[in-house]
């Protein structure tokens, strides 16, 4: 599974996510910015679509909204995590970080990942502790 990390979203959670062997970006980090920053949010879910993403983001009625709409007319998807507050409160600045690199991780690792993600919404769960 492939993720897009959206805008609110530190780019280092997507680096330190690769850094233990998974696919993710983030909106605003420079090779995905032109792509993914400053445009609206069903365009960011059409172009994650197009690019095989499954987007993390907080933005729940947006993009269900723009996912409601793409089931609307039959299209496939690849689905969308809900990281919400709490735990994962983006306000919280770098303490954040941690818990979403292990929870991200944990469910990326899981056999489930696939079949809870793709074509539905998910939403994330803390990594349990260890």
């Amino acid at each position: 599974m492939k993720l897009l990390l959206d805008e609110m979203w530190t780019p280092t959670i997507a680096i330190e996510l690769r850094k233990r062997g998974f696919d993710v970006v983030a909106v605003n980090e420079a090779p995905y910015a032109s792509r993914y920053a400053g445009v609206a949010d069903d365009t960011v879910f059409a172009r994650a679509q197009e690019d095989g993403r499954t987007i993390v983001t907080d933005n729940v009625s947006d993009y269900e909204r723009a996912r409601r709409e793409w089931e609307s007319r039959g299209a496939a998807h690849c689905g969308v995590v809900y990281a919400l507050d709490p735990p994962f409160n983006r306000h919280h600045g770098d303490t954040v970080i941690g818990d979403m690199v292990c929870s991200l991780q944990h469910f990326l690792s899981s056999v489930e990942a696939e079949r809870e993600a793709s074509a539905r919404a998910y939403f994330l769960r803390r990594a349990p502790s260890e």
